[in-house]
């Protein structure tokens, strides 16, 4: 899928410095051609950050991020997961296995083109599969989650889903489990993502033209299919919170109103070897500029020290 409203986001000084910087890639993962934007910095010894979108975004979404990123001294690498931005595949229809194998196949690519270490971030799911690929071997030396879940855990889907008030019962959980289970003949099906996901409670109020923006954009995908669902209700990790050892930065939004927030501070709790909580005083996500100076400056720090420590 190709588009350029992502364009809309931004004034026209940074879709030009964009245009003017952005190298287009495109790899084979998943049996699909998965897209890349890359934003290189001049120094071939540069480091390099993979930064990896969740269910409601892509690529361009993070354009600035790559700017503010590249100014630390970052070459950054934006790849679309199967079935959503810029990539192939059935729209809104991928499982968490085959989103975290496409960020394994970027990060190995990565390696291979760049001479820089290489680490990895990501938000909102893309948070959670950002540990999920660390730990099933992409090549990084540390990673940064702005929300961290376990979508082996029937709770944490419920709990960053409209249902969260249901997520306190064993019983009502295992239900939803095994009701996904039973669905499986009909997984193809594609379902409006709303009626899972609170997108309305996506943006802070003071970003209500972004979320109209959002709401109009026809990359992200607005129909997920059932096996995309129960893919986050039955697939944990490769390594254990409990038994991890990548270096860890986890960052949780105190205001976030679209899922829970002690799901990542629980989260990170049960993480073991080095890591990092911080908290930003934002909803789920924002494009107010405090917003990612608040994540490159975490980052940034994270990464800095997890190479000094090495």
């Amino acid at each position: 899928m190709q588009s350029d409203y992502w364009r809309v986001y931004y004034d026209q000084d940074v879709v030009a410095k964009s245009d003017q910087r952005r190298e287009e890639h495109h790899i084979r993962s998943t049996e699909v051609d998965i897209h890349i934007d890359v934003y290189p910095h001049p120094d071939p010894q540069a480091p390099v950050v993979i930064f990896n979108h969740g269910a409601a975004g892509y690529c361009r979404h993070f354009v600035r991020l790559a700017f503010m990123l590249g100014e630390r001294g970052y070459t950054v690498v934006l790849p679309d997961q199967r079935g959503q931005g810029l990539s192939g595949g059935r729209r809104g229809d991928y499982t968490i296995s085959e989103c975290v194998q496409n960020i394994v196949d970027v990060a190995t690519w990565a390696k291979q083109r760049f001479q820089g270490p290489i680490f990895m971030g990501g938000g909102s799911m893309g948070g959670g599969i950002t540990y999920y690929a660390a730990a099933a071997g992409a090549p990084v030396e540390a990673i940064a989650c702005l929300n961290l879940f376990d979508y082996g855990k029937g709770e944490d889907s419920l709990q960053i889903s409209r249902f969260a008030f249901l997520a306190n019962s064993t019983v009502i959980v295992k239900a939803f489990t095994l009701g996904m289970a039973l669905l499986r003949p009909f997984y193809g099906i594609r379902i409006p993502f709303n009626w899972v996901g609170a997108f309305d409670k996506l943006m802070d109020e003071q970003d209500s033209e972004y979320q109209a923006q959002w709401d109009a954009d026809p990359v992200p995908p607005r129909r997920v299919s059932l096996r995309s669902l129960a893919s986050s209700m039955h697939t944990p990790p490769a390594v254990p919170f409990e038994n991890n050892q990548v270096p860890v930065l986890v960052i949780n939004q105190t205001l976030d109103q679209m899922v829970v927030e002690s799901v990542t501070r629980d989260n990170y709790e049960r993480l073991g070897g080095p890591k990092r909580y911080a908290e930003i005083h934002f909803g789920h996500w924002s494009s107010q500029p405090e917003f990612w100076t608040a994540i490159v400056d975490s980052c940034d720090d994270w990464f800095q020290e997890s190479t000094i420590h090495q």
